[in-house]
């Protein structure tokens, strides 16, 4: 065998074995770039994974809700950017509560410049922000009877319904104060507010390789210079093919 003849014979194995294990690499590669070429349509960005395992892989510590509030025959609790409500998230969810109370059927949970409405299975009702209150900022929720009482600097206010205010006098309130929650719920929680990563970011980790760790980028880098060297190699076998054809005929 002539040495051109063994380079090429090497060229071809070496081509075979390594198209091989890189068929599997561009098969990932395809998929995941279709299915982002299209999150809009799949919602990626709404897709929530929460596996304990992907958590830690990620660095991403447990949720451990300590503190809740009784809200009718449910525990209101939260953990980060994420409220629960029992065993169901609510919608809307931001930033640490400073209050929750139950009145007139309707729960109220409030942050220093939101008001959120819910209903008892946890649908939200409606979003007093910062021009819909009647004043501003929250700095106390609580309730009187059937009426929700917000606590602000210029007063104490309070409704039967979120929407039209009254000054109240500070005697028969019971303000809102967090407590401990029982051992059963607080697991029932850990589960509910458990951080998640969206499907989007997943998809986009491994697709980059930012996924498999600190060196999973140039593992990628260097699989893609190997179906670059894979193509070229072809494209110089099926040349070397195509001269020695013509050549016998």
């Amino acid at each position: 065998m002539s040495h051109k003849n063994h380079f090429t014979h090497i060229i071809r194995r070496w081509h075979g074995h390594v198209g091989v294990a890189a068929t599997l690499f561009l098969v990932f590669l395809v998929f995941t770039g279709i299915v982002l070429n299209h999150e809009e349509a799949l919602k990626l960005g709404k897709r929530e994974i929460s596996t304990a395992w992907l958590m830690r892989w990620y660095g991403i510590p447990p949720a451990e809700p300590k503190l809740g509030y009784l809200l009718g025959e449910r525990y209101f609790s939260w953990e980060g950017e994420k409220w629960a409500l029992g065993d169901k998230l609510l919608a809307g969810s931001a930033e640490k509560p400073i209050g929750a109370v139950e009145a007139g059927g309707v729960n109220y949970i409030a942050t220093s410049s939101i008001l959120y409405l819910y209903q008892a299975d946890g649908q939200l009702l409606d979003k007093l922000e910062k021009q819909s209150l009647p004043a501003y900022p929250i700095l106390g929720l609580g309730k009187m009877d059937s009426s929700v009482v917000l606590r602000t600097p210029s007063a104490i206010l309070a409704s039967t319904d979120g929407l039209i205010w009254r000054t109240a006098k500070a005697t028969n309130l019971i303000w809102a104060s967090p407590q401990p929650l029982p051992d059963g719920v607080k697991r029932q929680m850990t589960a509910t507010l458990a951080p998640g990563l969206s499907l989007q970011r997943i998809l986009l980790d491994a697709h980059s390789g930012r996924l498999f760790g600190r060196y999973g980028t140039w593992v990628v880098d260097i699989a893609a210079i190997a179906l670059l060297i894979l193509g070229l190699s072809g494209v110089w076998i099926y040349w070397r093919s195509s001269r020695s054809r013509r050549k016998q005929h």
